[in-house]
């Protein structure tokens, strides 16, 4: 019987039945026979030493995947752990092969239970955490999963039960669900052998697109408040603390990013993802994002020297001289830490490229590393000294050996004086900008970023 697909739409990945995609037996060739215990994937130099601009890509659509010439122009890429099922081994070695800068992040959700699935050849991985047999009928336990006192099941997607990840769940065969989804994600997604990283979705302190705000945590016939199951110490805290202790304990190398309002605690992860990032087109406050942002990721309690991506949608196929400049923004806020920022076209399935992103054809990591390694929002905030700081009311600056980036986060145009000639970059998809000229002041828009390279790069 044919399979069926989830898709990730809108804000994260999702299972509902669609349409028919591919037959068992088209999937079980190009599928690859995982051992036990294989070697974890190849890791040749160190992913956190990269050049800047730093790179990804969110790439979520179930039915195929881009062309390796299109991934690898990206430094991270987040794909669904599935594909590790789907493609041959050697797939993978391509993409490291012509990019050894790009590392893998196996998309994760054990969040929400979904209603229904397609053939297991599809979605083996889905098929072991969900407990789904033949019959595509889940077995999965009812106390694991998340309910008010009366049955109804909460749901924080459509199609879908959200699964009870605090540590007050009903063991079943000696764990709780925490315990279980963690080493899921050890034995039956890390042991492919083909990933560098775990990316963690709907995975924070706090749900807060929860269906209902009371429900029964501990199967005790009473419905608990919103705050006493959610926020720092909490039960589902707890839970999820639990879970992030596990997968490190096991896999003590891999690169674990989250993806939701997340504590970063003791080492456990490698960093955070902020998804929409200081877009106010999607009703995010750009000032308190840039903010988390540089302060987390230069401050928080990740494993150093941490890993933080910003992922941002700027419409289909962008092209316009506002997505260019909404682009320009991202990308700028992005490199006033040390993040990889993630462009994406109108959804998760149309990765997006910019001028900025290699210079306009002078290669990955163009700008070298930045003079000052990892400022505090307090270095940022600081006049503009030694290669990094404010120019003013909401104008920031942050120099890299080959050149500089300047962020206007400010209501009104900037212009900025430059101590030396610097030149735009020679554009190839926003030639208006990025035209080539030598500068030595340059007028940046509301809500605007800017890239220059060093006159003699």
């Amino acid at each position: 019987m044919p399979g069926t697909l989830a898709s990730r739409r809108f804000s994260r990945l999702r299972f509902a039945l669609t349409t028919v995609v591919t037959a068992v037996g088209l999937i079980a060739a190009c599928a690859t026979p995982v051992d036990e215990r294989p070697a974890p994937a190849p890791t040749p130099g160190d992913p956190h030493s990269l050049t800047f601009p730093r790179t990804a890509t969110y790439f979520l659509n179930q039915q195929d995947l881009p062309p390796v010439e299109e991934l690898v122009r990206y430094d991270v890429v987040v794909i669904d752990n599935e594909w590790a099922n789907r493609k041959p081994h050697e797939y993978f070695d391509e993409l490291r092969h012509a990019n050894p800068r790009l590392r893998l992040l196996a998309y994760v959700n054990v969040v929400d239970h979904p209603d229904q699935l397609g053939t297991e050849a599809y979605w083996a991985n889905r098929y072991a955490l969900w407990q789904f047999d033949e019959n595509g009928e889940s077995a999965f336990p009812e106390p694991w999963l998340a309910h008010t006192m009366d049955g109804t099941p909460v749901s924080e997607w459509p199609e879908s039960t959200m699964t009870n990840l605090t540590d007050q769940a009903t063991r079943i065969n000696g764990q709780i669900f925490a315990e279980y989804a963690a080493n899921w994600v050890v034995d039956d997604v890390w042991s492919a052998g083909v990933w560098d990283g775990i990316f963690l979705d709907v995975w924070g302190d706090r749900i807060y697109s929860a269906d209902r705000d009371h429900w029964d945590i501990d199967s005790d016939g009473t419905d608990e408040p919103d705050d006493s199951i959610y926020g720092f110490g909490n039960p589902w805290e707890r839970g999820v603390n639990l879970a992030e202790q596990i997968i490190r304990q096991r896999i003590p190398d891999a690169i674990l990013v989250a993806n939701g309002d997340r504590t970063l605690l003791t080492q456990q992860l490698d960093g955070r993802a902020w998804e929409k990032f200081a877009d106010p087109r999607a009703d995010r406050n750009p000032m308190f994002d840039i903010e988390q942002y540089v302060s987390l990721t230069a401050e928080g309690e990740h494993r150093r020297p941490g890993l933080a991506m910003t992922i941002d949608k700027l419409g289909a196929a962008p092209h316009s001289a506002q997505d260019f400049q909404r682009a320009r923004y991202f990308l700028a806020a992005t490199l006033l830490q040390n993040g990889f920022w993630a462009p994406m076209g109108a959804d998760y399935d149309e990765p997006a490229y910019f001028d900025e992103m290699d210079g306009g054809g002078l290669g990955p990591g163009y700008l070298g590393h930045p003079l000052v390694a990892d400022p505090s929002p307090a270095v940022l905030n600081d006049p503009y000294a030694d290669g990094v700081g404010s120019l003013g009311h909401g104008l920031f600056r942050r120099d890299f050996e080959h050149g500089t980036v300047l962020l206007n986060t400010d209501d009104k145009p900037r212009e900025v004086q430059l101590e030396k000639p610097f030149r735009r970059l020679q554009g190839v998809r926003d030639p208006s900008t990025n035209n080539g000229d030598t500068v030595t002041s340059v007028t940046l828009q509301p809500s605007d970023g800017l890239v220059l390279s060093s006159e003699n790069p």
